[in-house]
């Protein structure tokens, strides 16, 4: 009808009179919704991160664990706590043999956080004395320093820069507790890629003889290390070692470590159980993860000449530039600590370092060495054996 509004004014009025009823929210209010969520946020990350802390907490804990129950099993079965971390434990865990082996006391490590067991069994925080809070070898690719150097991994080795011999800071410092002694060693990643020992080997005891086991040494099975002596007779099949060195104060140029023959270098072969010709000694008297480095030409000692800008055979002194890497002033720091022969001798004059190889078959006493003296090196060519009785150096090489 003419003048009546459509259906549709009615409802668009109507929606237009409800909506004056409404209103938005304030700006207040806007901030209050706000700052609830954000504290609901903050209570949720707390609770999550104290979850977390936790689990990781009680990981760390059961590691401790795990290392007193392997630790226990080896006191049962030797008598005394090993000498180094029983093997199949994580790079968070750090371990220290005490009171000569009748203790010992291991750190689980890691983001900051450590808890300690000692042979009572109960778990404490904090690190052991001497322990860092980063975790075994130093947690990651990281070497700690102090940490055994059994627990040293190839993954931190790789991480390593190239140590020329000048570069202090490629060095790492690590130690070996076998025979209840603990020593400390230089190691670092040299020209070859590989991670060498720095310093001798100083395994041994003036008053005992050193039970070397699996868990903690190369060897396949328990190992007797004979007392230290520096006389003796002659012996090409039955383990000798000599020392102290004479001139050996133990540290610097005149860290000469003590000398070993052959038998003894490499856990126990004979002329019998490794004859010339038949290869490499498997095991040696070297921290468990560490090898005898091998010999012959193309083998690690000859690798490692090669990577110094020698050509891996024997060099004379035409050619002392090629042994430059070699010597106590360069990536190797070779040290003069002489021979046993039938007595300490040579001391200052030349270095020698047995590597596993046995000597060619028609020489059954000898073994092959590599040798640092006044303008040359011999990096263990096939003529540069040893008798097998004689006492030289040893320098192990990471596996």
């Amino acid at each position: 009808m003419k003048g009546i509004p459509p259906k549709s004014y009615f409802s668009n009025a109507r929606r237009r009179q409800n909506l004056k009823g409404l209103r938005g929210f304030t700006i207040v209010e806007l901030l209050i919704v706000v700052v609830v969520i954000a504290i609901l946020a903050a209570i949720t990350i707390v609770a999550y991160n104290g979850i977390t802390a936790n689990a990781r907490e009680s990981a760390l804990k059961a590691d401790l664990n795990t290392t007193a129950k392997k630790a226990g099993l080896v006191q049962a079965e030797t008598g005394s706590y090993p000498a180094s971390k029983p093997s199949g434990l994580p790079d968070t865990i750090q371990y220290s043999q005490t009171n000569g082996g009748q203790g010992f006391c291991a750190t689980a490590a890691k983001d900051g956080k450590a808890f300690h067991i000692t042979q009572s069994g109960s778990i404490q925080e904090g690190a052991c004395s001497g322990h860092t809070t980063g975790g075994g070898g130093g947690g990651g690719n990281e070497i700690a320093a102090g940490s055994p150097i059994q627990d040293v991994t190839s993954a931190q080795c790789q991480a390593l820069p190239e140590f020329t011999g000048s570069n202090t800071s490629a060095i790492r410092t690590v130690t070996d507790n076998r025979g209840g002694t603990t020593q400390t060693y230089e190691v670092a990643k040299l020209a070859d890629n590989n991670c060498w020992m720095l310093t001798n080997l100083k395994l041994g005891s003036t008053t005992s003889t050193v039970t070397l086991t699996p868990a903690d040494s190369n060897v396949a099975s328990n190992f007797t290390l004979p007392q230290l002596t520096t006389g003796g007779a002659i012996e090409y099949d039955l383990p000798r070692t000599y020392g102290p060195v004479p001139g050996d104060t133990g540290s610097g140029a005149t860290n000469y470590g003590y000398l070993y023959n052959f038998p003894a270098a490499t856990a126990g072969e004979s002329r019998t159980s490794l004859p010339g010709g038949s290869g490499n000694a498997p095991y040696s008297i070297c921290p468990a993860g560490w090898k005898l480095p091998t010999g012959r030409v193309g083998g690690d000692f000859s690798q490692l000449d090669i990577a110094f800008g020698g050509n891996g055979n024997q060099q004379t002194g035409t050619l002392a530039h090629l042994a430059t890497g070699w010597y106590y002033g360069g990536a190797f720091k070779g040290v003069f600590s002489g021979w046993w022969y039938s007595s300490l001798s040579y001391q200052g004059s030349f270095g020698r370092w047995w590597s596993s190889s046995a000597f060619h078959a028609l020489d059954a006493e000898t073994a092959l060495s590599t040798e640092v003296y006044t303008g040359g090196v011999s990096p263990s060519a096939d003529n540069s054996g040893a008798n097998r009785f004689t006492g030289l150096g040893v320098r192990c090489l990471l596996n």
